[in-house]
């Protein structure tokens, strides 16, 4: 956003002042050590004033939920052949267990993930609900996906739940 724009009290008052570019945010993150973001939900922020839309002309607006995972993680998905399997033990999520916006592990069906997927569910608080298959002795490449904020509704993952 122009400075000016983001030293305007209406726009300012409205929390869209202080707005962050969504590259410039995972720029931050990255600073910060968290190298992979999970989007849980992101809601369109519809700015309905005739002068305010006047004024943010070609700027759109979104709320993000996200989860965050402070682990030595990698800066794309990478392909090792991983797999997971949901316990279902989870209190309140006994069918499944939502990690972000594309991540629904079902209760007891394998998975296929990428590295970071399994390093966030395996060293984080979620690891004894999930049971990781493989490690990271063997790379296959690139896990075909990216970030869900750059995710477009066209790109699906090969063959997994991943990214």
């Amino acid at each position: 956003m122009p400075q000016e724009l983001k030293d305007d009290p209406v726009l300012y008052g409205e929390c869209l002042g202080g707005a962050l570019y969504i590259e410039d945010f995972r720029r931050m993150l990255i600073s910060l050590g968290c190298f992979d973001y999970r989007v849980i939900a992101k809601k369109r922020i519809k700015v309905d004033s005739p002068k305010l839309k006047a004024k943010c002309q070609g700027i759109d607006f979104y709320s993000f939920t996200i989860r965050l995972f402070k682990l030595a993680l990698e800066d794309i998905c990478e392909d090792y052949g991983q797999s997971v399997v949901y316990s279902g033990t989870m209190p309140g999520h006994p069918h499944q267990f939502i990690l972000d916006d594309h991540h629904i592990f079902i209760a007891n069906k394998q998975m296929l993930v990428c590295g970071n997927t399994a390093d966030m569910l395996e060293k984080s608080r979620y690891g004894k609900y999930f049971k990781i298959n493989g490690d990271k002795s063997t790379h296959f490449g690139a896990f075909r996906c990216s970030p869900a904020s750059q995710k477009d509704s066209q790109s699906e993952p090969i063959g997994g739940s991943c990214c």
